[in-house]
């Protein structure tokens, strides 16, 4: 599915016009755009006709907007629950949304056309690696500081650091925003009060360090059953990372470049992944299994008894299998395992 859409706003009103042209939504579909800084208010709702939208939303300043289906079944490819198509700001100029809900990595790289959707493009869009100098460069840009109410909520672990970042707001936007400020300063302190308890709950489970692996076996990229014992009774294996992962996890993406590191480093000596999946659509997991090299081991298990058994409650989890013994090792979000190897595969 592609939506293309549109959005034009015009000085000296702010008005906006929003269109778009849609495959893969029922004609007759409502949308609607919702405005993030503005209590998730509706903006403004239309209908696709004959494939294609219109909107006519009326702004007083520039707002994060998001791109919805009201109904989440008309949305015939969509594979995030909501009916979500796209986030991104109304601000006056042309914006260009283009939206493949078929492909699950694009409703997070926003949309191009206007200095504010240019500049979070970008960073969304860039290796992780480089995405934190791209969006200081963004807050410390006059054209694009109001970037910093969207940096400032990646921070509920760091207080003092968002409030750093909300501090390259202008007066005028301070007073503008203000609302959306006291709003983000309380939803943040929320979230740190929720990872808290989050860190807590998991610090009391009990690990599986130290026990024996449970053993599954899920088709893989050729639709091949590999069974995990297969792997670990391997004479040639030494140790097994263990990884739950889905392709629409961020954290789990931005953990493959470590993975890669690694498996070069001491597959020849011994280590391999099995990794496990959580992705629904197998056409696409295999896709980013292949357009990322993920040369290791790749399965699938959508749901079922495997994530009880080994108390996945959220994801990425990894665990490091000793292969001599059907130990784990290790049982964390993210353990350090270039640090682990070393000492076990020197």
């Amino acid at each position: 599915m592609v939506l293309l859409a549109v959005v034009s706003c015009n000085h000296p009103s702010d008005s906006c016009v929003v269109k778009g042209t849609v495959a893969g939504v029922k004609d007759g579909a409502e949308l609607v755009l919702l405005d993030e800084w503005n209590k998730w208010k509706v903006i403004s709702t239309t209908t696709v006709e004959n494939g294609t939208f219109e909107f006519h939303p009326r702004i007083s300043a520039p707002t994060h907007v998001y791109l919805y289906a009201t109904n989440p079944e008309d949305v015939f490819a969509n594979p995030y629950d909501g009916g979500q198509l796209k986030d991104f700001f109304l601000e006056p100029g042309t914006v260009i949304v283009d939206v493949r809900a078929e492909d699950e990595q694009d409703m997070g790289t926003g949309a191009t056309g206007t200095v504010l959707n240019d500049a979070f493009h970008q960073i969304l869009t860039a290796d992780p690696d480089a995405r934190e100098a791209l969006w200081e460069a963004a807050i410390r840009d006059e054209r694009t500081n109001l970037l910093a109410l969207v940096y400032a909520d990646d921070f509920p672990d760091d207080l003092d650091r968002a409030e750093v970042i909300l501090g390259h707001l202008s007066p005028d936007q301070a007073r503008t925003y203000k609302k959306c400020i006291s709003t983000l300063r309380k939803n943040l302190v929320r979230k740190a009060e929720a990872a808290k308890r989050k860190a807590d709950a998991l610090e009391a489970e009990v690990s599986l360090v130290g026990q024996q692996y449970i053993d599954m076996e899920f088709p893989n990229v050729d639709d091949t059953p590999v069974r995990l014992s297969t792997v670990v009774d391997n004479p040639e294996t030494r140790y097994v990372i263990l990884d739950f992962w889905a392709t629409w996890c961020l954290p789990c993406v931005e953990s493959i470049p470590m993975l890669q590191e690694v498996y070069a480093k001491y597959h020849d000596k011994g280590l391999e992944i099995y990794s496990i999946s959580q992705d629904s659509k197998v056409k696409d997991w295999k896709a980013f299994v292949e357009k990322n090299e993920m040369t290791w081991i790749n399965v699938r298990a959508y749901g079922g008894q495997v994530y009880k058994d080994y108390g996945i409650e959220f994801i990425p989890s990894v665990f490091l299998i000793d292969c001599r013994t059907g130990v784990i090792l290790v049982h964390e979000g993210h353990p350090d395992l270039n640090a682990i190897l070393s000492g076990l595969l020197p």
